[in-house]
């Protein structure tokens, strides 16, 4: 399986190479490779590149750190095997799962055009429920077996939810960060973009003002390159930590 997409990889870069370096190099569409390489140069000469990078990603992991710690705190506070309270959290992580995430991106940029952490903001409600939707889920509100059995050995309730039950849930809400992962820096870079700040978002936006197409075709597959590599080295920590998932 790999050695076939490793052939269809090297198959699309050589079909690429071969129209757009050689039969079509001025096409106004897609740049070539040479074109390419001058505006990644161009990318860290004069746009920052690195220190720009270096606040998105801060942001995407940053944003992903709290999530779990959000997502822990209220499952204790609503979980502690209740059917009501589950009910509730159910309901939340339902409202917020189906709002489109480019309104509740607009909602915040207006009522908080300044604030310099919009797109923790912004991240945080968009990806919580549904880091939420994972534990609270339905496949997961029958868990007082495990309570019960737990709670009949003499330990605490709290400890029980916080040490036992959260990491039943603990796999999966870490398995829907990975397959988020994209999405989440998709999102942050939006909101930098609309802010016209700092960020991979903030360079987009002046090289849409320059209407300069290789460099923003050079950028998108750069970050998508660079978060593609990302993702794969979480996923293999995911399946070396959980590997019994």
């Amino acid at each position: 399986m790999k050695s076939i997409k490793i052939k269809i990889t090297v198959f699309i870069l050589l079909s690429y190479l071969i129209l757009f370096e050689l039969l079509y190099p001025a096409n106004g569409f897609f740049p070539s490779f040479s074109v390419i390489l001058l505006s990644l140069k161009e990318l860290f000469d004069n746009y920052n590149f690195l220190s720009n990078f270096i606040s998105t990603s801060a942001a995407v992991y940053t944003i992903i750190i709290a999530n779990y710690f959000f997502t822990r705190i209220l499952f204790i506070l609503f979980c502690k095997v209740n059917s009501d309270n589950l009910l509730v959290a159910q309901s939340i992580t339902f409202l917020f799962h189906y709002i489109p995430f480019f309104l509740i991106s607009l909602l915040i940029l207006i009522w908080l055009p300044d604030f310099i952490f919009d797109k923790y903001l912004i991240a945080i409600l968009i990806f919580l429920p549904l880091g939420m939707h994972k534990v609270f889920g339905n496949e997961n509100s029958d868990k007082k077996e495990y309570f019960n059995f737990y709670k009949s050995l003499g330990i605490k309730n709290s400890l029980i939810t916080n040490k036992i039950m959260f990491k039943l849930f603990e796999p999966k809400y870490f398995l829907t960060q990975i397959e988020n992962h994209s999405f989440i820096w998709s999102v942050v870079i939006l909101t930098e973009f609309i802010q016209q700040k700092e960020g991979i978002g903030g360079i987009l936006f002046a090289v849409f003002n320059y209407q300069d197409v290789s460099l923003l075709f050079s950028i998108t597959v750069f970050i998508s390159f660079l978060v593609f590599l990302i993702q794969k080295t979480l996923s293999s920590f995911y399946f070396r930590v959980y590997f019994w998932d």
